[in-house]
């Protein structure tokens, strides 16, 4: 084997790696998700923003994708790749940087959920693996999702609570309850 032959699969193999590492970013991600304060708005100017950029790519490489029929594949892995991981790169902008700040929320309820990959074996106790916690802030309901432990077991609908806010970069709060 010759050099020539080995670049391609040198390039192939980093790609794949990539792909995996983000695929990998973008599950350790989900918990943040489902604890921001707004995550359909900041999703949807993300992917905005990602198709305008991946737009501009392509006008600006207009020479080098002619004919277009036979770059059809680079074309469309732009265009798809680009949104596909935009939300992921506008949640760790949003919480790299920010000022952490407690909100009062109005407590609704904190309910246990269990999950379980494989389902229940014969016998075994079921426990919480994580819990729900809904709250209200000016007419506005919020459900956080957290896997520790019950941090409101005594606490009724109706009071006022404290809850740790991370304002981002991006200007969206992401509560900080894991």
């Amino acid at each position: 084997m010759n050099k020539a032959d080995l670049t391609p699969r040198l390039y192939a193999f980093l790609a794949v790696l990539v792909l995996v590492a983000l695929v990998w970013l973008y599950v350790r991600e989900f918990p943040y998700f489902s604890n921001t304060i707004g995550i359909g708005k900041l999703v949807g100017v993300s992917l905005a923003a990602a198709l305008l950029l991946g737009g501009g790519i392509l006008w600006f490489w207009k020479a080098h994708f002619k004919p277009w029929e036979r770059h059809l594949p680079q074309v469309l892995f732009i265009l798809l790749f680009c949104p596909l991981f935009a939300p992921l790169l506008a949640s760790l902008l949003n919480r790299s940087a920010g000022a952490t700040t407690y909100m009062k929320f109005e407590f609704i309820a904190e309910t246990p959920f269990f999950s379980s990959n494989y389902g229940l074996l014969k016998g075994e106790k079921i426990r919480p693996t994580g819990y729900f916690l809904a709250v209200r802030d000016g007419g506005r309901g919020y459900r956080f999702r957290y896997k520790q432990q019950a941090y409101y077991p005594l606490t009724k609908p109706g009071e006022t609570i404290l809850l740790p806010v991370q304002t981002g970069l991006l200007g969206f709060q992401l509560v900080l309850l894991y």
